[in-house]
């Protein structure tokens, strides 16, 4: 299954932390690594900045276009960004949980996502490989699926 990352998945991101009505720099520093790896389009990096320099909300996020694997990938790569700052406050863990109802996520699959960022971060050393994450995530949807 292909990775369609574009805009929307990291403007996801950001309307993530932006929850809690901050942006700390190890957030926009994710946000920026994670655009980098994932070889995001020049012509959309222009409005992930936008994006982390002013507060966005979820309702600036497109999800009906995603592919099953991209919104496990953004619910997943979402998890991670928030907690780059060493917490997660009550208002980002609410907007992750909408954000998780937006994409169409069941429990489990939220589960499998947050497990699947644990094991992608434990072996990173220090980096967290996002290339990993998506390989880690697709190989669990051709198993198993999203029920």
């Amino acid at each position: 299954m292909d990775l369609d990352i574009g805009r929307d998945t990291l403007v996801a991101l950001a309307a993530v932390v932006w929850a809690d009505g901050e942006m700390a720099p190890e957030e926009s520093q994710g946000i920026r690594m994670a655009a980098q790896q994932l070889g995001l389009p020049a012509a959309d990096q222009s409005a992930v900045e936008a994006a982390i320099a002013q507060r966005i909300t979820l309702d600036h996020v497109e999800t009906i276009r995603m592919n099953r694997l991209t919104r496990l990938f953004t619910y997943a790569a979402a998890g991670w960004v928030v907690g780059l700052k060493g917490h997660v406050d009550a208002k980002e863990q609410e907007a992750l949980r909408l954000l998780g109802d937006r994409l169409g996520l069941s429990n489990v699959a939220r589960e499998r996502a947050e497990r699947a960022v644990q094991s992608v971060g434990a072996a990173g050393g220090g980096q967290f490989d996002l290339l990993a994450l998506r390989s880690k995530l697709s190989a669990g949807l051709s198993q198993v699926g999203l029920e």
